[in-house]
């Protein structure tokens, strides 16, 4: 079996039950090579859970391929095509870096000069002697991470690596993950912190949303935020001008909720539309002093999916 498709990871129509619990439900997406996905939900929403069916380890209902191959069919396979980083792993405290590593490696059947290539990867080379236990959270996640792709596999799934890293270990790790998509790998990273999945945009990334088990959105960033149906703010400052009669001309083209604020006029509306408004301001000779565009963020997006109003129509998944 080898890896050859862009479309790496194919689950379809998911359910895991545990008697009359479904800890998954119904759950549908595809990944493809080269991408992140950001999965964001609630503790205890199926992300875990999700993540153990597709690697083969729980059985379930419904449908999971890995590059074509039946995760039922051909799990010890595909799980050495996973690089897994579970959510509360961690090193041999007693054991030093590289004895961790080539400890993994050996159980692996991986060769030794991975070890040294690994090192590198993670930037724990001058550390290579340091017992595990005497690293910082940030040094130990790296280090996890090079065991957990010490296979060099094409697929990554981690699952909430950085909740209790502080700053500078957070943004280490998201750093090492910028370094990993450009070797084409696909990369999910399951989190509960909505602050990750605004970083998942850095990287153009993708977003899918768990909530009860059930996937309630999947697909690109910006899809995401217009399902939602969260709009853009434009700031317009007034300047010298008149703010009642800009304010005039912005609603007479089609924004009736304008309004003025502290000598800003404030507009919702469309990413591209504002160009039209600024554009129509200039026509009638205003030009405004300064202006700033205020976007939607991920945590009203995240909110209106995962409402318990939210009503089943809108629970869509995005296909390619």
């Amino acid at each position: 079996m080898t890896i050859l498709a862009d479309q790496l990871i194919k689950v379809d129509h998911v359910t895991k039950k545990y008697g009359r619990f479904k800890a998954v439900r119904d759950a549908s997406f595809t990944a493809d090579r080269g991408e992140i996905h950001a999965v964001l939900g609630p503790n205890g929403a199926g992300k875990t859970t999700l993540f153990r069916c597709m690697l083969g380890l729980l059985n379930f209902e419904g449908s999971i391929t890995v590059d074509g191959n039946d995760v039922r069919k051909g799990g010890k396979w595909i799980r050495g095509q996973v690089g897994y980083l579970p959510q509360h792993s961690s090193p041999y405290d007693d054991m030093s870096v590289e004895a961790n590593l080539k400890f993994y490696a050996g159980l692996k059947g991986i060769n030794s000069n991975r070890v040294e290539e690994s090192l590198k990867e993670i930037r724990l080379t001058r550390f290579r002697d340091r017992k595990a236990g005497a690293l910082s959270g940030g040094m130990k996640q790296r280090l996890m991470l090079g065991i957990s792709q010490l296979s060099d596999p094409p697929i990554l799934i981690l699952d909430e690596p950085t909740a209790n890293l502080d700053v500078q270990g957070q943004l280490e790790f998201r750093q090492l993950l910028g370094e990993i998509l450009d070797k084409g790998k696909c990369v999910l990273v399951s989190t509960h912190l909505l602050r990750e999945a605004h970083e998942i945009r850095l990287f153009k990334g993708h977003v899918l949303v768990v909530n009860k088990g059930r996937v309630v959105q999947a697909g690109g960033v910006e899809d995401f935020m217009k399902d939602a149906e969260l709009k853009d703010h434009l700031f317009i400052d007034t300047g010298e001008n008149k703010p009642d009669a800009m304010v005039k001309v912005v609603r007479d083209l089609g924004f009736k909720e304008a309004e003025v604020h502290k000598a800003q006029i404030v507009v919702e509306c469309n990413h591209e539309e504002k160009f039209t408004i600024l554009k129509g301001l200039s026509d009638k000779g205003f030009t405004p002093e300064s202006f700033r565009v205020e976007e939607p963020s991920l945590e009203k997006a995240f909110m209106q999916m995962t409402s318990d109003d939210l009503k089943t129509t809108t629970e869509k998944v995005t296909k390619k």
